[in-house]
């Protein structure tokens, strides 16, 4: 029953994220959150962005997609004028590591080590039964 419900849930999972994947990112905005002080969150389409506001610039933990960068940095634009200076990746999926190209160019880029290999290996999102999905080395 269990393993039942486990792939339910894969399966809605990787619909969704398949549908975001396919969805015109050119629609999508991006809306900001204060959550606390000098702490954000951003919602736009994939993984959520966390943002905090430094005295020397922002750090945001995941950046979702490559084509959302810009409005990523017009939304960071209404917080502060400061730079991204570092980008913290939570894990290699590929709504949360997007946009580690066009941040990786003006800013630092910082993962655990087996997030850096799953990304420069690519491999199968999934639970390698019902669900799966194949993602290119980044």
């Amino acid at each position: 029953m269990r393993h039942a419900w486990m792939s339910a849930i894969a399966l809605v999972l990787f619909a969704l994220l398949s549908a975001a994947q396919d969805e015109d990112l050119s629609k999508v905005e991006m809306k900001v959150i204060k959550v606390s002080g000098n702490v954000y969150m951003l919602q736009g389409a994939g993984g959520n962005i966390g943002a905090s506001v430094g005295e020397d610039g922002i750090v945001i933990v995941d950046d979702e997609f490559a084509p959302l960068a810009d409005k990523i940095r017009a939304a960071l634009k209404g917080i502060t004028d400061k730079p991204v200076r570092f980008v913290i990746n939570t894990h290699w999926h590929f709504d949360h590591t997007g946009g580690n190209e066009p941040f990786g160019s003006t800013s630092t880029v910082i993962a655990q080590d087996n997030v850096r290999k799953r990304l420069i290996t690519g491999g199968t999102m999934g639970n390698y039964g019902s669900a799966k999905m194949d993602i290119k080395p980044a």
